[in-house]
């Protein structure tokens, strides 16, 4: 009785959610799915179709219809190859496609985990005048320097960065991936049939897995493990005969999932949310069994799940404050900003991520027109020819026909999908970089969809032509058609969409395409500091965060030749150099440059109370000729405080003079100073009629290396604004 009701659920869920298929569709990708159509519709696509087609018919005719073949190849055999072609192809669009250089913000602060990670750190220290240091997702937080993400990806990532290959990584993970794929279609299909080995095919004939798995991003970690964790407690925990070992099934799918955790938090969600129903139903079904491997599951998630708490703890100092929540915290007016739900606040990040939803904050109408656009970018790229998204619609159809285990099998991949789409709704931004990426953990199950789709339509035709003399025979030769019309209809596909596809995510113009790589490579610049007048470049070749002076060359932000003269005494073995283009300027600087430290290049404050400071362009402080081009501005709300590092040049310490040159305007502030915990100004008045830079000098006295400045506003009341151009560290002779 029970197993008919879990079945009928079922039945009814994957016709629910195959009917929500098709009006999404219709909805929101219904141009997409007619481009498709489109591009095959030419003269040598349609001769290439064809010619395959009778191929297929004409191997059916003589008994060696397409699908028979691909069953007849020996498992390891069909394993090696499926492992090689996924394998080669990412790596064909590492170097083709992203020209081996990353490009999206992620990329650098997945790259500067690594990196941090493989010089044996588990985090960076802030180095000299952390100003001139600089990771997109990254930032300096009291004397610590580190990439805002979970550590999953990051460490795997961190043993191609040992080994010389970080490009290697993804490619090989989504290797894996395609045969975790097939033997979660050998569970669907009960068996190791050409329905289970076309689940692998289809996965591997995707642009969407080639834009993320020659990139370094963390979405192919983290859909391994998705697929390890719904493979491993499927066969451990929901399996009532999951053989001598599904304890150790059950383990490796909780601790598959804890990692998945520790990679991406979201998708670990939607994994465990996914997958609870058939959990429960083994355990209603089968409790004593199944409560005891569950318990195996868990306890082999603990281990993990606690060494993520203790990588935010060593981060933030709170287990449970990840490292981009801190992030967020100082670098948005609204620190819980990036959090998932609607109502004030949620996605109000207009710096880091140039999101406003107005006061009312993120809302479903703007979940709506995010989703729109994640499923249009889901059905262009999730499969080699577009209109192959109609596929997994109708395994979810042949689902609900079939019923019994089919049903309740499909809507598990069903569920995966729904709750992806679901959970990220609840999220405020698009994330359409690399295709629909927040989807990409449910590629693997959409993929097995599409294939029990194919096997659906192979058994109608047989059962549709049995015992029809001449009739089965033309529905055999179909069938081959058809089944080798699949790939001639993806590669053709593939390549229809190749210049989309560059467009789309080939572009690579922070670092030339790689060219910017191979000038900073240059043998002659060991010796070299490079400043750059970008944020990206430095990021992306600073190869040891944790060691910097093992970088070779030390590539830097140029934040002007004033700051930039005071910084390269720092590093008096290095030759200073600009990247101008791709062309090289030698610098010369005064010997006793004074350390400068830029006003704007200080945000985010690593410490404030009491108000929001931020960096701004000089037509936001009165058109005043600032030194850098920017200054920290501070908004005050009440009684404030805030703080920043600046360094003592050894050959200057001792008795110096610690000038800040402030704007000076009708809403200023009274501000005090203090260095180290000391006052050296009681009070200074930045109120003035007009515009106008001043400049306040201190004595104080230092030794060499870092120091805290700390600027307080007692009297600080909401409206007040500060302004700082720079502070600048000159000795006294």
């Amino acid at each position: 009785m029970l197993e008919r009701v879990v079945t009928a659920v079922a039945r009814g869920f994957v016709a629910l959610l195959a009917v929500a298929c098709v009006v999404g569709l219709s909805w929101g990708a219904r141009g997409t799915l007619a481009d498709g159509f489109d591009a095959l519709a030419t003269a040598p696509a349609i001769t290439v179709v064809a010619i395959t087609m009778i191929g297929g018919g004409l191997l059916a005719w003589l008994g060696h219809g397409p699908a028979r073949l691909l069953a007849r190849v020996p498992a390891r055999v069909f394993a090696g190859v499926v492992f090689v072609i996924a394998l080669a192809s990412a790596m064909w669009a590492h170097g083709s496609v992203h020209k081996g250089v990353p490009e999206v913000p992620d990329e650098m602060g997945y790259l500067h985990q690594a990196r941090t990670f493989a010089d044996g750190h588990v985090v960076a220290p802030s180095p000299p005048a952390p100003e001139f240091h600089y990771v997109s997702w990254g930032t300096h937080d009291d004397g610590q320097w580190y990439a805002v993400f979970p550590p999953g990806y990051g460490v795997f990532l961190a043993i191609g960065e040992g080994a010389g290959a970080p490009g290697v990584v993804n490619p090989i993970l989504s290797a894996l991936l395609a045969l975790v794929v097939w033997l979660l279609a050998r569970e669907l299909f009960g068996g190791d049939g050409a329905a289970a080995r076309l689940a692998a095919l289809l996965h591997v004939g995707s642009w969407f897995r080639l834009m993320n798995a020659g990139s370094f991003m963390s979405h192919p970690t983290a859909a391994l493990f998705a697929a390890l964790a719904v493979l491993g407690l499927w066969r451990g925990v929901v399996r009532r005969d999951g053989g001598a070992r599904a304890l150790w099934w059950a383990g490796g799918g909780g601790a598959a999932l804890a990692y998945l955790g520790a990679t991406r938090q979201l998708d670990a969600v939607v994994i465990a949310v996914a997958l609870t129903p058939a959990i429960a139903w083994a355990l209603v079904r089968d409790r004593e069994s199944a409560v005891r491997r569950l318990i195996v599951a868990v306890v082999c998630a603990l281990p993990i799940t606690a060494g993520y708490l203790a990588y935010n703890h060593a981060l933030t100092g709170d287990a449970f404050l990840p490292p981009q929540q801190r992030y967020m915290q100082l670098k948005e007016r609204r620190g819980d900003c990036f959090r998932l739900g609607f109502g004030p606040g949620v996605g109000e990040c207009p710096i880091t991520q140039n999101t406003s939803f107005g006061r009312d904050g993120f809302q479903p109408k703007h979940a709506v027109a995010n989703t729109r656009r994640r499923l249009d970018a889901w059905a262009r790229w999730s499969f080699g020819w577009v209109p192959l998204a109609l596929l997994p619609v109708l395994g979810l159809a042949g689902g609900a026909v079939l019923g019994g285990r089919a049903a309740r099998r499909r809507a598990l991949c069903g569920a995966v999908f729904a709750v992806t789409v679901g959970g990220y709704g609840l999220f405020f931004y698009h994330g359409v970089a690399y295709g629909a990426r927040f989807y990409y953990v449910a590629l693997p199950f959409a993929g097995l969809l599409g294939a029990a789709a194919c096997a659906d339509v192979g058994a109608l035709i047989a059962r549709v032509t049995r015992g029809r003399g001449r009739g089965e025979r033309a529905g055999v030769v179909a069938a081959g058609a058809l089944g080798l019309a699949l790939p001639a209809l993806i590669v053709m596909g593939m390549r229809a969409d190749r210049n989309a596809v560059e467009k789309h995510c080939g572009k690579r113009p922070a670092l030339a395409d790689g060219a910017l790589v191979d000038v900073l490579d240059q043998p002659a610049l060991r010796d070299a500091l490079v400043f750059v007048d970008s944020m990206k470049i430095p990021a992306a070749v600073t190869a040891h965060p944790a060691e910097i002076g093992r970088n070779r060359p030390l590539v830097v932000k140029d934040l002007g030749d004033a700051a930039d003269a005071g910084f390269a005494r720092i590093y008096p073995e290095r030759r200073p150099v600009r990247l101008v283009g791709r062309r090289l300027v030698p610098l010369a600087f005064a010997a006793d440059a004074p350390m400068r430290h830029e006003g704007g290049a200080l945000y985010p404050l690593e410490r404030a109370r009491g108000g929001f400071g931020q960096r701004v362009p000089a037509p936001h402080v009165g058109n005043l000729p600032l030194s850098g081009g920017e200054a920290l501005r501070f908004d005050v709300d009440r009684p404030a405080r805030f703080g920043f590092p600046v360094w003592a040049l050894a050959g200057d310490a001792g008795d110096m003079t610690l000038a800040l040159a402030f704007a000076h305007h009708p809403a200023g502030a009274v501000v005090a100073v203090r260095v180290d915990g000391v006052e050296v100004v009681a009070s200074h008045d930045t109120a003035a009629p007009a515009w106008e830079l001043g400049v306040r000098e201190a004595a104080v006295t230092l030794r060499p290396g870092r120091h805290w400045v700390e600027l307080s506003m007692p009297a600080g009341r909401k409206g007040q604004v500060l302004f700082l151009d720079y502070a600048e560290l000159r000795p006294r002779r």
